[in-house]
């Protein structure tokens, strides 16, 4: 039986993905600090886990020590809060880059194939196509330029902490590919039951959720109409079984999206919370800008595709439904918690 390792393995993707492993045969390991911005009921976390359980952080001295053979490693421990990172700069880096550099030298010194999790974050804005200026990438030419999907080898480019942090990581692991074969995924908005609905960094979803249940307004910024790519986290799971089915084999990492490849505007998303909840709900818009933020994101899977890796199943409106039903009855989502996070934000002058 194989051994894997995932780390942040207690939050919601890892445990989606430790149990799927588990299922198709894997023994799981999963190493995570039950961080209190993650996790509500730490006991609880506990209990839902599949696999063993090491309670410590990455960077703690003894992490690893008589973890014993190990056959991949999955990295999703990370700080993933766009707004937050934008204050939170030294906590953002000593986690997620500090932390993946010595993940990424402990699979490198064991050889262990590593799959990575960075962001759609490290495209910032992303790439923009125009019929009458094709040599323009950032839509800055004229009103006929429109966003197109984020292909691999586009040039990474983010607008905040987080992002670069994420850019610092990938860097980190490829420099290691040569000692261990290294896989990295980009993922676009992961959604799907078990997230953190106290998180204000989880997501706009869960604030949605949060309204919903307070049968208050679902409150979108600006007209609606940027666009994000939202992807189930059982899609995810599936990928990252397939990736360590089949780890590659030469030198070079290999960089995948994950994501649905469907553009999804806010408005629309608003749309399929409201459609899915239990009670009637309305859209309240509202003027509010962040730094860190962008307008438009979607996932390219032409790689994806090429590679003969599993294709999203699940349609963003399923997994919105699905989503609003799981958590409709768990505890966590309150409206107050994002008020108050977009509170800090205009008080450090990054949103307003």
């Amino acid at each position: 039986m194989s051994r894997v390792l995932i780390t942040g393995g207690a939050g919601f993707i890892g445990f989606h993905l430790g149990r799927r492993l588990d299922a198709g045969g894997w023994q799981v390991t999963n190493l995570d600090n039950l961080s209190p911005q993650v996790h509500l009921d730490p006991e609880a976390s506990r209990r839902r886990l599949v696999g063993d359980l090491i309670e410590t952080d990455v960077l703690a001295d003894d992490a690893f020590e008589g973890l014993g053979d190990v056959d991949a490693v999955v990295h999703l421990a990370a700080e993933t809060g766009v707004g937050q990172s934008m204050y939170e700069v030294e906590r953002y880096r000593r986690v997620n880059v500090t932390g993946t550099r010595v993940v990424a030298a402990w699979c490198a010194q064991r050889h262990i194939p590593l799959v990575f999790f960075s962001s759609r974050a490290v495209y910032g804005e992303g790439r923009y196509a125009c019929r009458d200026h094709p040599e323009v990438t950032d839509g800055s030419c004229c009103g006929a330029a429109v966003p197109v999907a984020s292909r691999e080898d586009d040039p990474m480019a983010p607008v905040s902490v987080y992002g670069e942090t994420k850019v610092a990581g990938e860097q980190l692991v490829a420099a290691r590919s040569a000692d261990a074969p290294v896989t990295i995924v980009r993922p676009q908005n992961v959604i799907g039951s078990g997230q953190a609905l106290h998180n204000p960094y989880t997501g706009v979803l869960a604030a949605f959720l949060a309204r919903l249940k307070e049968r208050r307004p679902v409150q979108v910024y600006g007209d609606g109409s940027a666009t994000r790519d939202f992807v189930d986290v059982a899609d995810v799971a599936r990928l990252v079984e397939a990736l360590l089915a089949g780890p590659p084999s030469g030198p070079e990492p290999v960089v995948v999206n994950c994501g649905s490849g469907e553009r999804t505007s806010l408005l629309e998303l608003a749309g399929h919370a409201i459609a899915g909840a239990p009670v009637p709900g309305s859209i309240e818009h509202v003027e509010v800008h962040r730094a860190g933020d962008i307008e438009h994101a979607c996932a390219d899977l032409t790689r994806l595709r090429a590679l003969g890796l599993p294709e999203p199943t699940v349609s963003v409106g399923d997994a919105v439904a699905g989503f609003i039903r799981d958590g409709w009855e768990a505890p966590g989502a309150d409206s107050a918690v994002w008020d108050d996070a977009l509170d800090a934000l205009v008080e450090r002058g990054l949103a307003t």
